[in-house]
């Protein structure tokens, strides 16, 4: 019975600390960035291009699609994003909810969003393109046809 009451009580203070956490988007955030700086957000995005360690801390820049927000975290907190988005890979889709700031003064000026939480929602994975053949024909008949032009006009100088 104790330990269902502490389960209990232990979700309802989580809740209440996430409760105030505002969903927004990256062009919401710049658009009205005084008026987020400083507010507990919620930004979902994918993450890209690399997971920085810097020491206890680290940074992921996270994607919405629109824009870019980097995210200082706990390092902890990103071992387990393992995909990063770029044009062989799609990356992690991360929830992230922090404390945003429009001009980080410990990050010399930067937008950014210091986050308490950051999750795995969906798994990265490899993209693997199909290569269209009939786009190859269609590049190597368009190449002959303009050498032959060329020599056609060469021949007639």
């Amino acid at each position: 019975m104790k330990k269902s009451l502490w389960a209990v009580l232990f979700l309802i203070v989580f809740m209440a600390a996430n409760a105030d956490a505002i969903e927004v988007s990256s062009r919401h955030l710049i658009e009205h960035a005084k008026f987020y700086d400083g507010k507990v957000v919620t930004y979902s995005g994918e993450a890209i291009t690399a997971v920085m360690k810097r020491g206890v801390y680290g940074w992921v820049n996270v994607s919405d699609r629109d824009n870019a927000v980097g995210v200082w975290c706990n390092a902890s907190l990103l071992g387990p994003v393992k995909f990063l988005g770029d044009y062989k890979t799609r990356g992690d889709m991360l929830e992230v909810v922090g404390v945003f700031n429009r001009a980080c003064q410990e990050h010399g000026g930067d937008l950014d969003i210091h986050a308490d939480t950051l999750v795995v929602k969906k798994a990265g994975y490899a993209v693997h393109e199909k290569i269209n053949i009939k786009k190859i024909r269609i590049v190597v008949i368009l190449f002959l046809a303009t050498i032959a032009i060329v020599a056609v006009f060469r021949k007639r100088i």
